[in-house]
């Protein structure tokens, strides 16, 4: 079967896929429209500490907006509607130290928490890692202020407006002509790890050609026909993770030892067979490597100690 018969199809079940929260009034530069959500009952807000979400036995600690305090040098930001409640993250300064609550970061958060709570501190997440990486304009290094409920930031002095910045990488699947797929040990994990192959798309550069170049560069593998699967966003810090299954046109494998350490072939079977032995492991949970990885397999993948 052509591969774009077999893999031409969106991902099923992809988690951050399909939005669950609509952001209608970041359109709006009206200064006191964010304090009017907060006055509403209805409206829901969660707390950050330096990229860390307050959660409790129940997820989140999210608490209605008349409750809600801001300590000096705190800010409140927009993060969507959904299900008749407006949500505001309130980002506090470190050195508040908040009783009785854990503090998550995202990963694992995206473990511990229901999928609404975790979409919601993806969104934190993502525009926080912005907010705190930029203070100043690239035009001038004036200071900037926030703006349109804190989804834009806007310089003091000559006005330059900042926008919230997403990084898009690709993701790909490799399958050979055997119905293989192409897994590689990452520098940056243990090294029984594997997972697809990933690389940002560079200036000028389309998608599919970021996927040739970055296979290539990767593992020496050419491949040609390449399909889009569907997208993820990935705060981590700010990448919008695009997601491909490519053919190999060679499988002869050169591993860059700067990026991947390790290149292997998998059949279904082999890749089984270590799985539930654990000898290797493979990103689990929302990722869309594992929904890459799980699509190809065509079943839940098996864990370590399966039988």
């Amino acid at each position: 079967m052509a591969l774009a018969e077999k893999y031409h199809l969106p991902l099923e079940d992809l988690s951050f896929a399909e939005a669950r929260f609509e952001r209608q009034i970041i359109e709006y530069d009206e200064p006191d429209l964010l304090q009017q959500v907060l006055q509403r009952e209805s409206t829901l807000v969660m707390s950050m500490v330096e990229g860390r979400a307050l959660a409790d036995a129940g997820g989140l600690a999210l608490v209605p907006g008349p409750s809600s305090t801001l300590p000096e040098g705190g800010e409140y930001i927009y993060l969507g509607r959904a299900a008749q409640h407006d949500y505001v993250v309130a980002l506090l300064p470190q050195q508040v130290a908040p009783a009785h609550h854990e503090l998550l970061d995202l990963r694992t958060a995206f473990t511990q928490l229901r999928p609404e709570h975790q979409h919601l501190m993806l969104i934190a997440q993502a525009i926080t890692n912005w907010r705190r990486s930029y203070n100043f304009c690239p035009e001038c290094g004036s200071p900037v202020r926030p703006t349109t409920a804190g989804w834009v930031l806007k310089c003091v002095k000559n006005g330059h407006e900042l926008f919230p910045r997403t990084d898009p990488a690709v993701i790909v699947a490799i399958i050979d002509d055997q119905d293989r797929i192409l897994l590689g040990a990452n520098a940056r994990w243990n090294t029984t790890v594997y997972s697809v192959l990933a690389g940002f798309v560079e200036a000028g550069e389309s998608c599919e050609s970021a996927v040739r170049r970055e296979v290539f560069e990767e593992s020496g593998v050419r491949v040609d026909e390449c399909h889009y699967r569907g997208s993820q966003p990935w705060p981590l810090p700010r990448s919008l993770m695009l997601g491909y299954t490519a053919h190999a046109q060679t499988t002869d494998l050169v591993p860059d030892g700067l990026e991947i350490l390790d290149l292997r072939w998998f059949s279904r079977a082999e890749l089984g067979r270590e799985l539930a032995a654990g000898s290797i492991q493979i990103p689990r949970g929302v990722s869309i490597a594992h929904a890459l990885i799980r699509d190809w397999y065509g079943q839940p993948l098996p864990e370590a100690g399966a039988r």
